[in-house]
């Protein structure tokens, strides 16, 4: 398993906390009471989206 990989599996975890923390199909709202828990899969989402794109144009410059 190369890091990629690895934080694409991370990555795939966290949107599906961000789906159950949503209170909506399109993700743009948590449920009440889940707000905080919304907020932060979807900035560790970000993270690691971030991440992968930065190891891929590593790997293109390689």
């Amino acid at each position: 398993m190369t890091t990629r990989e690895l934080l694409t599996d991370y990555l795939e975890t966290e949107r599906n906390n961000v789906f159950s923390y949503a209170a909506d199909y399109r993700m743009t709202q948590a449920k009440r009471g889940y707000e905080r828990e919304f907020s932060e899969a979807k900035e560790r989402a970000e993270i690691l989206q971030n991440l992968i794109e930065e190891i891929g144009k590593m790997i293109d410059y390689a």
